[in-house]
């Protein structure tokens, strides 16, 4: 009884998701593989391929002549989401050797300049954030050219996909604005608005709060065969595909995408905006 998985136990489920990935993207897995992992006994990974075994009928076969579990063709996942990220950076990636035996040439990525701000702005930033505090930052400006301190009250973070934002009360210019951490050179320590508590914000950040849903479809300028192999891409339905974002970063939206949408630049796509 006392080897008896619970999968309900954070320990149980992340050694359930083990077994499933394995099966799904290696096709194979064993006692060994646990024991190694998460340092287990012997009889305790045994309970655990049976807890799975219970968990995902038909998922695996124990094959006699390899002494493994199989994943077999029709195995659905049953305790997570399969994703081709995961597989790539669990069997690929640095800490199960593959890069080390030649496996790194498999995979390509196009990686980014990176972009990200310093650990004390971070830090600074991510309190205020969350006690609706002001800071003072020395923040460095593409869109006015300029340099210098302000005073802010930052009350969400947004990430464009490649870089983090600060959403915030800029108390210069009265107004909410985005603000590029990466851009902040420094910020001092978060201190409480005057009065203690929270920051009474002047009004509402409208453009935050509000949503809107894009009806994008295949640019009408591709062939029949080309806007169906954008509705595969993009996993269309209809010929459609529903895009909810913030009114707050719908220019990084655009700018992702490469869409032209009225009032907003954008460069040539295989996406257009339905009517």
């Amino acid at each position: 009884m006392g080897n008896r998985t619970n999968t309900e136990s954070w320990a149980g489920r992340e050694r359930m998701g083990f077994i499933e990935r394995a099966l799904w993207w290696e096709g194979e897995v064993n006692r060994s593989d646990l024991k190694e992992v998460f340092g287990l006994s012997a009889a305790q990974a045994s309970s655990d391929f049976q807890a799975y075994q219970e968990l995902n009928p038909g998922a695996m076969v124990y094959n006699m002549s390899t002494k493994r579990y199989e994943g077999q063709e029709g195995m659905r996942c049953a305790v997570h989401q399969p994703r081709l990220e995961e597989a790539v950076w669990r069997f690929f990636g640095e800490g199960r050797g593959g890069l080390a035996e030649g496996k790194g040439e498999l995979v390509g990525m196009v990686k980014m300049p990176v972009r990200e701000p310093s650990e004390a702005v971070s830090r600074r930033v991510f309190l205020a954030m969350s006690r609706k505090w002001r800071v003072r930052v020395r923040y460095w400006s593409v869109n006015s050219g300029t340099a210098g301190w302000r005073w802010v009250v930052p009350h969400a973070l947004a990430h464009d996909g490649y870089r983090w934002h600060a959403r915030a009360w800029c108390e210069k210019n009265e107004d909410y604005r985005d603000f590029v951490l990466a851009r902040m050179e420094r910020a001092n320590w978060p201190v409480e608005p005057e009065g203690g508590g929270a920051f009474r914000f002047p009004m509402a950040d409208v453009e935050w709060e509000e949503w809107e849903t894009l009806i994008l479809r295949p640019s009408s300028k591709l062939g029949e065969v080309e806007q169906k192999a954008i509705e595969r891409d993009y996993g269309m339905r209809g010929g459609k595909l529903r895009y909810r974002v913030r009114l707050a970063m719908m220019r990084y939206a655009v700018d992702h995408l490469r869409l032209t949408v009225p009032g907003m630049a954008g460069l040539p796509t295989h996406l257009e905006v339905a009517e």
